[in-house]
């Protein structure tokens, strides 16, 4: 992951007026309205426990998450999303974590934060934020709708054959709760199109829709459910669709890794900032975990200092006590966001209007300066 490469913006100001924004949100409730639906469908498929192998194709498994796809001509599916046969791909699984850590480490509003995530998840090449449209609130600090650009590398586009693929997009997050009250977290990408954001050189505009969902099935569990589709645009639309999107869904493998390490460097943060005020506190020169002395080497120890691992002799940038880390780990995601957000003093009020119009906007959507891909 090159960070260079996530840029302030490759076009013009978008400049979306109110009523733009009007129309995405509606967009983006229809849609993750319309996914939770097949969500709901999928858990009462799951009570049967086969998938139907004569509509969906096994494409490949990793760690608790397997991804299928659909067979071509299936005449039982009423899901296409467009009239063009692309292939309809499906995640699920089971994921470790929590809910709130994997959503922390999910959101990504800002630039700097896509950066972050993109340290840890690797989910694709190049990004931009174009205009924020809904932004993480105290009320909801994990709801948000924002325009994104992105880059997946294709491979051998560094030779003249092939062309990366680049997406402009609505990246909504955030939280939805069946009837019953089960509360879902999801992540929805679908491309839109807009007069200054044309088609950039040496690059093929590509289109995506995707909707994840995930909820907590234990204490460290999550289950994992995803629908999407993909036109590369070109030749070969089926090989770079597939595993792209295969590799969207195998990201979620990380999410909630990521929002640990989030945690660990906040508390990091925190701590420098109170040691440059306090001073570095004066500790006796024992071990915080087991309370043995501490010595710079030991003998039958040569050449392995105390900022290196003891089981694999690998060195460490930053050395972390086990209490430390296991302090992190039980910290609450939504409230380090809450404070992240505070400390920023960032558009935290007046936020709270803005779930309500994602989840109660009208069904109506006309717009001359948008186009809905799909």
């Amino acid at each position: 992951m090159v960070k260079g490469r996530f840029i302030m913006n490759p076009f013009t100001e978008l400049a979306l007026s109110g009523n733009d924004h009007s129309q995405l949100e509606t967009l983006a409730k229809t849609l993750i309205m319309s996914n939770l639906e097949k969500y709901l469908a999928y858990q009462d498929e799951k009570i049967k426990g086969v998938v139907d192998p004569l509509r969906w194709k096994l494409y490949k498994q990793h760690q608790g998450v397997t991804i299928y796809v659909e067979r071509p001509g299936c005449t039982s599916c009423s899901e296409h999303v467009s009239g063009n046969d692309l292939p309809l791909i499906r995640g699920i699984g089971n994921v470790e974590g929590k809910l709130d850590d994997l959503m922390y480490g999910l959101v990504s509003p800002t630039l700097e934060m896509m950066r972050v995530k993109a340290s840890y998840v690797e989910d694709f090449s190049g990004a931009a934020v174009l205009d924020s449209i809904v932004e993480p609130s105290l009320e909801d600090p994990f709801q948000a709708l924002v325009v994104k650009w992105m880059e997946i590398d294709i491979p051998f586009a560094s030779t003249s054959l092939v062309k990366n693929r680049d997406y402009v997009y609505i990246d909504a997050t955030g939280f939805v709760r069946t009837k019953n009250g089960e509360r879902l977290a999801y992540h929805l990408m679908h491309s839109v199109n807009f007069p200054k954001t044309p088609d950039l050189p040496n690059r093929i505009r590509g289109k995506l829709s995707s909707v994840a969902f995930w909820r907590q099935t234990g204490p460290n569990a999550i289950e994992f459910f995803g629908t999407a589709v993909m036109d590369p645009v070109g030749a070969m639309t089926k090989l770079i669709a597939v595993p792209t999107i295969g590799g969207l869904f195998f990201s979620t493998l990380k999410y909630a890794f990521c929002g640990q390490m989030k945690k660990l460097t906040f508390m990091l943060d925190k701590k420098y900032a109170e040691s440059k005020l306090q001073g570095i506190p004066q500790r006796k020169n024992v071990c915080v975990t087991c309370s043995s002395p501490m010595t710079g080497r030991r003998l039958g120890n040569f050449g392995k200092s105390n900022h290196t691992c003891k089981l694999c002799c690998g060195f460490r940038k930053v050395t972390f006590c086990a209490s430390c880390i296991s302090e992190s780990t039980r910290m609450s995601s939504s409230t380090t966001a809450r404070t992240q957000l505070v400390a920023s003093g960032t558009n935290i009020q007046g936020q709270t209007n803005s779930r309500m119009h994602l989840f109660d906007l009208s069904d109506s959507i006309h717009s001359n300066s948008i186009v809905y891909e799909y």
